[in-house]
């Protein structure tokens, strides 16, 4: 049968139109607790090692329970089953490690001078303590192996003056250290202002650097007062950090909230999303030595407002990760493929979403989206509810990753995995505590478009020890674990496929 020339063209373009769209609906009444007004701290994350992510949540208003955290556990089925795990007062920061390596993921929160509350889990509850150490406004909080023990540390930003470290004692406990880094700004200041954290190799030495991004409400007619000029610390391999924003270029003049590193280009380094209030934000491409270029003018990523999240993914799996920027409105801008972006139109409604967290909560290898609308000097009698916001198959192809520590920490946090489709890579990195005091997905998402094999999958763990997958088909859910194989080529432990 001959198909007209035009008919034919038509059917192309819808079809690499539709493989290449990005949708999302509100799929709220999946949730046991729908009516829920949370503030931005918010995770989504395995917290029951069956493989699926869930929701954590807190500061509701529902029936008196503000100030409750509860856990909403995803089931096989897609629904979702609420569980109560304790009060906590209003919450800025969330993060989730397993600190006692019983095999069980921990909960970390911290707010406005209440101290640093961890909800440790023991596999059946949770048992609540507070940290020893100073009392602060918390801002962003990242769980790292600092000292790369094997055993996971706490990074917290401090609003009040010095960031904050509590150092595992390699019992599970977390004590509060101050000889680790030189946190202190040059110029000489109060330190305050420390609003967003991030833990990446930006310069591909095989070590995790720090970098802090900065704001100040006493700073606003100053550019160069020290309390508003983000710090890179850079980690030499052998744990000593030396503060060089300046000389790799990620010292902008503005008042920053948030930073994301991952690789716009796949050209096998990471790029930097910079979420600003005192001036645009910013596109920031690395060069490959870890030093940074302004190309937001010609990124096609326009005036978000105030942001207050900001994070890189790739919501569509077409192997480029997307933008997606929340605070005075949510923008979503997809990645043409060529350091340029367009964005998405309206993606989630008209409510303006404030916060979010980002993982697969249907279990279908697309990344969907957990939001809140509760604005930083709202009132929860004037919020919406938190919605969640799945993502549409659009037909292209994925591959999940989700590591296990041995050696390394259990959560391999601080591991960076490759992917090679068609000789290009693909770059993700284990993390817990992101944006501005969120907890995204430890499960690592790669989207492989029409492909459905990968050529090699490679990572390298905190401890320094590699692992080679050869040829893994696309449309699974691989949990790999370290220390498995005497070989470097070695087989994932366990191999799910999508359930819906």
């Amino acid at each position: 049968m001959k198909i007209p020339l035009l008919t034919l063209l038509v059917y192309m373009l819808v079809s690499n139109s539709a493989q290449g769209q990005i949708a999302f609906t509100n799929q709220s009444s999946l949730l046991n607790k729908p009516n829920f007004v949370s503030y931005m701290a918010k995770a989504v994350v395995d917290m029951n090692n069956d493989g699926l992510d869930d929701i954590v949540r807190a500061y509701s208003f529902i029936n008196s329970s503000v100030g409750s955290t509860y856990i909403e556990y995803q089931q096989p089925n897609g629904q979702y089953v609420s569980s109560y795990i304790g009060r906590t007062d209003l919450q800025v920061s969330m993060a989730v490690a397993d600190i006692d390596r019983n095999g069980h993921n921990d909960l970390l929160t911290g707010g406005d001078g209440t101290g640093i509350q961890v909800f440790k889990n023991t596999g059946t509850d949770f048992t609540r303590i507070t940290l020893d150490g100073p009392s602060f406004l918390v801002q962003a909080a990242n769980m790292a192996d600092i000292n790369n023990d094997g055993w996971v540390d706490y990074f917290v930003c401090n609003d009040d003056g010095l960031n904050q470290i509590w150092g595992n004692d390699k019992q599970g406990n977390l004590h509060a250290v101050s000889n680790w880094i030189d946190l202190a700004t040059v110029p000489v200041s109060d330190n305050s202002g420390n609003y967003g954290s991030v833990w990446a190799d930006f310069d591909n030495d095989g070590d995790l650097d720090l970098y802090v991004i900065k704001c100040s409400r006493y700073a606003a007619d100053n550019p160069d007062d020290p309390r508003r000029l983000n710090q890179l610390f850079v980690n030499d391999g052998h744990g000593h950090y030396t503060e060089q924003a300046t000389s790799y270029g990620l010292r902008p003049h503005a008042q920053g909230w948030t930073a994301d590193f991952q690789d716009i280009d796949n050209d096998g380094d990471l790029d930097c999303f910079i979420s600003n209030h005192g001036g645009p934000s910013m596109v920031m491409e690395n060069d490959g030595t870890g030093h940074f270029t302004d190309i937001t003018a010609t990124s096609g990523v326009g005036d978000v407002g105030n942001p207050l999240q900001g994070l890189m993914r790739d919501f569509d799996n077409d192997g480029y990760v997307d933008i997606l920027v929340a605070g005075n409105q949510a923008h979503l801008y997809r990645n043409n493929g060529n350091k340029t972006f367009t964005e998405v139109p309206n993606p989630f409604g008209n409510d303006v979403m404030h916060s979010f967290a980002l993982g697969d909560l249907n279990h279908d290898g697309f990344l969907d989206v957990y939001g809140s609308y509760l604005g930083l000097a709202a009132s929860t009698n004037d919020a919406p509810s938190d919605k969640l916001w799945m993502n549409q198959p659009n037909g292209n192809h994925f591959l999940a990753i989700n590591l296990r520590g041995v050696t390394s920490n259990p959560n391999a946090i601080g591991a960076r995995i490759t992917v090679y489709v068609s000789g290009k890579p693909q770059i993700r990195e284990v993390r817990s505590g992101e944006g501005y005091g969120v907890m995204n997905t430890l499960t690592q998402h790669f989207g492989l478009g029409a492909h459905t094999q990968v050529d090699r999958l490679e990572i390298v763990w905190p401890s320094g020890a590699r692992t080679t997958l050869l040829h893994p088909q696309s449309d699974q859910f691989l949990t790999i674990q370290e220390d498995v194989c005497r070989q470097s080529i070695c087989v994932p432990i366990q191999v799910d496929k999508v359930i819906r």
